[in-house]
């Protein structure tokens, strides 16, 4: 077995991973990536990026190469009844901050440009495909190593820190003993593609409150759309196996501002709230959703992992300490700063997706309540927005 030494090895090449490398590009530092998979990410996953995101995009040298892959720019959202009227705008573009816009991109090209920007380091080293397995204590007391299995070789992987970003069902946060708080959700999200059949030169995301609850139109680079919403688990199997013309007839039932779509199936996703009750164990630290899985009915899961990456990167751009101590020392501290906020983002995420979870018509007219009341107050207009984009 070949050994190989990096100041960072990174479990995952989803879109934590590929940051956290891109963000530490300008370092020289050795960096090894371990991507399970040679294929490419799902394409219907998230792919919005916050205007704060976008601020350490543009700090990392990443931002132009988005927009160089065909990112495109969409400055707010609308939220408005299934009729169209009007509920709460949503508009970045007015505020104050320094890139006043959402990017989106599909999101198998987001990891791409990632991976692309963490290349440009002469010290950067990508094992795909390959397994890695934590090993506790490999290289001393406290700090782990990695051990790497790929088709035709296998490599002894031994990193000063290790950054575990290998999702939701995480092995390697089960191997390091790290439990995780889980709230499965009721209804699976349905996930639709569609040519756009209307122009909006805002790129908006439409927000429909309908009799299935909400419904969101969300814009999707090269002129498509992608719809979401939640379906019933004894609905779905009718609402997967319908026509492209029968999905359109009942979106259009629904919304009549989409008569004449032809939406396709692109997937179906069980939702599940996922909180790992630490962030660090040695050397060792969980990014992504390995660490906080949210709800995908505000659109946040990504900028949050790439919120956390952002941290980490601003503590590791001075190096990665030699002694373990001081890497367990480093990630602790992070964790104790970084881990308050995006624990109130968890919950008040959590509490947003019970409530799509299962909204009745009841619960539809509070939710356009509390929406009216947010639009007539300008002090909370403008506090709804600035949380939108990040801030």
């Amino acid at each position: 077995m070949d050994t190989l030494d990096c100041e960072l090895s990174i479990i995952g090449g989803g879109i934590a991973g590929p940051a956290l490398a891109a963000a530490l590009a300008d370092t020289g530092e050795r960096i090894v990536l371990i991507e399970r998979s040679a294929e490419p990410l799902d394409t219907a996953r998230g792919d919005h990026l916050q205007p704060v995101t976008c601020e350490f995009l543009e700090r990392w040298g990443v931002l132009d190469m988005l927009l160089a892959r065909g990112a495109e720019r969409r400055l707010g959202a609308r939220w408005q009844t299934a009729a169209g009227t009007s509920v709460l705008p949503v508009r970045v573009d007015d505020l104050p901050i320094p890139h006043p816009y959402f990017l989106y991109l599909q999101h198998e090209l987001i990891s791409e440009v990632l991976l692309a920007r963490a290349a440009q380091n002469p010290g950067f080293t990508l094992l795909r495909p390959g397994t890695a397995r934590v090993v506790r204590d490999a290289v001393a007391p406290g700090q782990h190593g990695v051990e790497v299995e790929q088709p035709d070789q296998r490599i002894n992987v031994q990193p000063r820190c290790i950054a575990i970003a290998d999702g939701r069902a995480s092995r390697n946060r089960k191997a390091l003993g790290i439990d995780a708080r889980s709230h499965h959700y009721d209804n699976p999200l349905l996930v639709l593609f569609a040519p756009r059949t209307f122009d909006d030169p805002r790129n908006d995301v439409q927000v429909y409150l309908t009799a299935l609850g909400i419904i969101s139109v969300v814009p999707r680079a090269g002129g498509q759309w992608k719809i979401g919403f939640p379906v019933p688990r004894a609905a779905l199997n009718d609402w997967t196996k319908a026509t492209s013309a029968e999905l359109g007839r009942r979106l259009a039932e629904l919304v009549p501002a989409l008569t004449g779509i032809a939406p396709i199936v692109a997937g179906v996703y069980p939702v599940a709230m996922v909180n790992a009750e630490r962030w660090t164990d040695g050397n060792a630290v969980l990014l992504g959703d390995a660490c906080h899985a949210l709800h995908p009915g505000q659109s946040q899961g990504m900028n949050v992992a790439l919120r956390s990456v952002a941290s980490l990167a601003k503590r590791l751009r001075g190096g990665v300490p030699a002694a373990g101590t001081a890497v367990a020392t480093l990630l602790s501290e992070f964790e104790a700063e970084h881990r308050p906020p995006i624990d109130a983002r968890l919950e008040a995420n959590h509490q947003r997706g019970l409530q799509m979870d299962n909204m009745d018509a009841a619960g539809v007219e509070r939710t356009r309540a509390a929406l009216s009341a947010v639009a007539a107050d300008p002090e909370k207009m403008h506090a709804y927005c600035m949380n939108a984009a990040g801030y």
